[in-house]
């Protein structure tokens, strides 16, 4: 967001009475590739809050591997207590809920993350070479979770979207790097942000819903029109890349 976004994650629990139980393929093994103090410093992290962590062409792998293990970590389970199937998965706000048969097919076939993983480490380095601070700071669970500050050229992402995995913290940023371009659209990075044009999915009082939250109380009309056009396209990162390019590179 330009001044804040939301992602509200909800753990469902499902019992039934079922008496068999099928083997649970992990993810891939890739995150066992690094270093054992690599691992040692991930596992410490995904247990611990991030107080400040300064982004840089350095660490970036790291928080790769970090959203990796919180993706196997979040993924549907199924398990048997006390005779009984416990299914377990995240839902976000207002998604409806998963049948039996969509979380199985979950566990069966999960969702691929690498054009994700590719996003986001294409969008780092794109935004860090352009001079753009990246902080993703340790804040109440009443801030936003990521903001462009444009007058500072910062970006400030909430440690606890790394803890809501790959897919999420790409469409994050892929929201917070609209709002980049709209700020080009508008003259430069530290510039107020200008609407795009860019096409929503659906129709515009469909994303009043994620305006629903008091962080959004104070914006402008306009304010309101930049996070609607943020919000309605921030799932198609192709495009949001494309955007960024478009408006903040053309000029290079």
């Amino acid at each position: 967001m330009i001044n804040k976004t939301f992602h509200f994650i909800l753990l469902v629990a499902i019992f039934f009475d079922i008496f068999f139980i099928k083997k649970i393929n992990s993810k891939n093994n890739a995150v066992d590739s690094i270093s054992h103090h690599e691992k040692k410093e991930i596992n410490y992290l995904l247990s611990q809050k991030i107080s400040e962590l300064n982004v840089t062409n350095r660490n970036i792998t790291k928080i790769l591997k970090i959203l990796e293990r919180f993706d196997i970590k979040n993924s549907p389970k199924k398990v048997v207590v006390n005779g009984k199937i416990k299914y377990t998965y995240r839902k976000l706000q207002n998604e409806p809920p998963k049948t039996i048969e969509e979380i199985e097919r979950l566990i069966k076939n999960p969702i691929k993350t690498r054009k994700y993983e590719v996003f986001i480490k294409k969008a780092l380095l794109t935004l860090l070479s352009n001079e753009i601070k990246i902080l993703i700071k340790d804040l109440p669970e009443s801030e936003p979770s990521g903001q462009w500050i444009y007058k500072d050229k910062m970006l400030i992402i909430n440690e606890k979207i790394l803890r809501e995995g790959t897919i999420k913290f790409s469409y994050l940023l892929s929201h917070e790097m609209i709002h980049i371009a709209q700020s080009c659209k508008g003259g430069s990075f530290g510039s107020y942000p200008s609407l795009l044009g860019l096409d929503l999915k659906k129709p515009k009082n469909y994303y009043y819903k994620y305006l629903n939250n008091e962080i959004y109380t104070d914006l402008k009309k306009n304010e309101i029109e930049l996070e609607i056009e943020a919000y309605g396209n921030q799932f198609d990162v192709s495009q949001t890349m494309n955007a960024f390019k478009y408006y903040c590179l053309k000029q290079k």
